[in-house]
């Protein structure tokens, strides 16, 4: 067979929907563990794999830049996400969204099968890369890639593949069906009956960080809708600033009354100076609470897939019902779970931080609310004295009827920042209270974890 033909023979390896699996390596990428959907889809041994290096089963159509990307986050001990085609011993291929999460002195990778249209964007995306690679070597490909993202609409990696984490795994809770582990083994040894439970408290787990995942889009439309309003009061800001200089200019053309109109014209650009150093702050906040809702969301996606890995493992090894598996199954889901306990505090500290964000936001928008209505006394005042006035030829009803519109443009923009600031903000309470079940139901796996660990000694 030539190398036409062989390129023809080779297919897709099968990885269902349902299924995901992970791999443990050190910190010179040797696989020390994984999974047995790691070893069937890879087509090699568990003997092959533990040992060698995790690019075993690397494809030469993976752009270099993506696994130089890869080495850069995970030696600022940062947790990356990519899509990633690999191959099998055979020289078939597979799909993943890699996620991979430095922990201590060791990565731990967890693999689920990508299906959304982001996917199929960044095949497009590595095809271009591997294209530039071809004329220039990586640094081409490295030179086009921020350009690529911003045709994407991303500003960074970061953003990219924080939404690809999230658009896979909100895909995925539509696509895959939950297993009862109970039904598959009869007659269980001790330890595989104590992992009914485990189980049982993975699954309640699930459960809880589901509750969290279907917030996502709370997060998400909170960030978006305060960015956007936020970009909204500086331009408000900046049209009350320039009619407060027109007002001023027009103050000495009125021959009888100028004096008034100019004491007005003043109010209204120190009152527009004020606004601009609240909207300064509150720019400030909803940055920092932008960052902190990033991080959130990524967080609780991060948590969402390794406690499903930990459920999908433990299942995956009930159903085999091999006692001499427990010893493997202790240490590597004492692993994931570290990575779901360090992820939880992560998420628990991130929460704390978008309460103080969120509660900061809604003191300058109050602060703000009361210079509008101080602004809106200024505006009717100037609408009296306009009215009374006999100088046409300035028109200055025009002025402060324009100074009307702003004031409730900017008005209605507050209000809304302000609604959806205060429903963000008892939901993220809830929400950090509800996290102390989750730590109940941690520490109930972990004393599960140890029981079994003692009778296996």
């Amino acid at each position: 067979m030539d190398k036409t033909e062989h390129a023809m023979a080779l297919k897709e390896a099968k990885f269902d929907i349902n299924e995901l699996f992970f791999s443990i390596t050190d910190q010179e990428s040797t696989i020390l563990s994984g999974n047995e959907v790691f070893v069937r889809i890879s087509g090699y041994s568990k003997e092959e794999l533990i040992g060698s290096f995790h690019n075993i089963v690397r494809h030469p159509d993976m752009p270099k830049i993506i696994f130089k990307t890869f080495w850069d986050y995970l030696k600022a001990d940062k947790p990356i996400v990519a899509y990633v085609k690999n191959q099998t011993k055979e020289g078939n291929y597979y799909w993943v969204l890699a996620s991979v999460f430095p922990l201590n002195d060791q990565y731990v990778s967890i693999r689920i099968k990508p299906t959304t249209k982001l996917f199929a964007a960044a095949k497009e995306l590595y095809f271009k890369l591997l294209m530039a690679e071809s004329r220039g070597g990586m640094e081409e490909s490295g030179n086009i890639l921020p350009e690529l993202l911003r045709a994407l609409g991303y500003e960074a990696y970061e953003h990219f593949m924080r939404d690809a984490l999230l658009d896979e795994l909100k895909e995925r809770q539509t696509l895959v069906s939950k297993v009862d582990i109970n039904n598959n083994y009869n007659e269980p040894s001790p330890s595989l009956q104590k992992l009914r439970t485990v189980h049982g408290y993975s699954c309640e787990l699930m459960d809880q960080y589901d509750a969290w995942f279907d917030k996502i889009d709370l997060f998400t439309g909170v960030k978006s809708t305060f960015e956007e309003k936020g970009y909204k009061l500086r331009e408000l800001a900046r049209d009350i600033v320039f009619l407060s200089l027109n007002a001023s200019v027009s103050s000495y053309k009125v021959e009888n009354g100028g004096e008034t109109f100019g004491v007005l014209a003043r109010d209204i650009r120190f009152n527009a100076k004020e606004n601009d150093a609240l909207i300064a702050d509150i720019d400030t906040v909803v940055q920092q609470f932008s960052d902190s809702l990033n991080a959130t969301v990524f967080s609780v996606s991060a948590m969402r897939l390794q406690i499903e890995m930990v459920t999908y493992f433990i299942q995956e090894v009930s159903c085999q019902n091999n006692d001499t598996q427990i010893p493997g199954l202790i240490e590597n889901i004492c692993t994931l779970m570290a990575l779901v306990v360090t992820y939880s505090e992560k998420s628990k500290q991130v929460q704390l931080e978008l309460d103080h964000q969120i509660q900061g936001a809604l003191k300058y928008l109050d602060q703000l609310e009361q210079q509008m209505m101080y602004l809106g006394y200024i505006q009717i005042y100037g609408i009296i004295e306009a009215a009374g006035s006999h100088d046409e030829s300035v028109r200055f009803g025009v002025i402060f009827s324009q100074l009307k519109t702003l004031v409730q443009e900017t008005t209605h923009e507050i209000e809304i920042m302000q609604k959806m600031g205060q429903n963000f903000s008892a939901e993220n309470r809830l929400l950090m209270k509800k996290s102390e079940g989750i730590d109940i139901i941690l520490n109930r796996l972990h004393e599960e974890m140890l029981s079994i660990k003692k009778m296996e000694h």
